[in-house]
């Protein structure tokens, strides 16, 4: 009798599963700092507002049970992240603050995506603001996967793997 080795789903779809798409959001909604920002000479001296909104997305936290704030994202340690990013850095454009923080901000507070919206509302008169929104997903190391789904062909072969 031949066995048929257990055929495992490439870590790309693994990644694309309902388990990602069902995820609960924590939301800061239009936190306004002062940072230097721009790229005309009196931009770069003076700190001028941001107004920040964000949509972190996590996989249903236990704190909807444990009514326990370290089982979720605390939003006053996002806010304190934000406030300190803007404060301590100076960035010619939207797009390379934007992008920086969403990056920052996935990795510190392990999320699964970021919605991160950027306004600079006292850049024209005429017009209430300017603006720059990213999205993006954590990168899952795809490794972690397929060593995994390595160690489940093995173990289903009869091979056992050391440690």
């Amino acid at each position: 009798m031949t066995m048929e080795p257990i055929k495992f789903k490439p870590a790309h779809e693994l990644l694309n599963h309902s388990f990602y798409c069902e995820l609960d959001t924590v939301k800061i909604n239009k936190l306004k700092i002062d940072t230097v920002i721009g790229i005309c000479e009196d931009e770069l001296v003076t700190p001028q507002p941001l107004v920040i909104t964000l949509e972190m997305g996590i996989p249903r936290p236990i704190a909807c049970e444990s009514d326990d704030i370290r089982q979720t994202v605390d939003y006053g340690s996002v806010r304190k992240t934000v406030i300190d990013f803007a404060t301590n850095n100076k960035y010619k454009l939207l797009e390379s603050f934007t992008d920086h923080l969403s990056k920052i901000l996935l990795d510190k507070f392990n999320l699964s995506v970021i919605r991160l919206e950027v306004e600079k509302p006292q850049k024209f008169p005429d017009l209430e603001s300017v603006g720059f929104v990213v999205q993006r997903k954590a990168q899952r190391n795809p490794n972690w996967i397929r060593q995994r789904n390595n160690i489940f062909s093995l173990l289903g072969s009869g091979i056992v793997p050391e440690k």
